[in-house]
């Protein structure tokens, strides 16, 4: 599990590599990548705040007919 604080930490960076970035398409990568990052921390945060329950990993691991 990666920390979202880090995540947020490098989605902040790259968002500020973007405004300085002369060039459209670069810039428009690193706001998707930014994007990209925040997305990913939000989720890390949740499945923090909800880990799986033990019946819940069992009923995955088990075959339904």
């Amino acid at each position: 599990m990666i920390d979202p604080k880090l995540l947020l930490e490098r989605a902040s960076q790259l968002a500020d590599q973007a405004k300085d970035e002369k060039d459209q398409s670069i810039r428009e990568r690193l706001s998707r990548m930014a994007d990209y990052y925040r997305d990913l921390a939000a989720h890390e945060a949740w499945a923090k705040e909800n880990p799986p329950s033990m019946a819940a990993m069992t009923d995955a691991l088990n075959p339904r007919h």
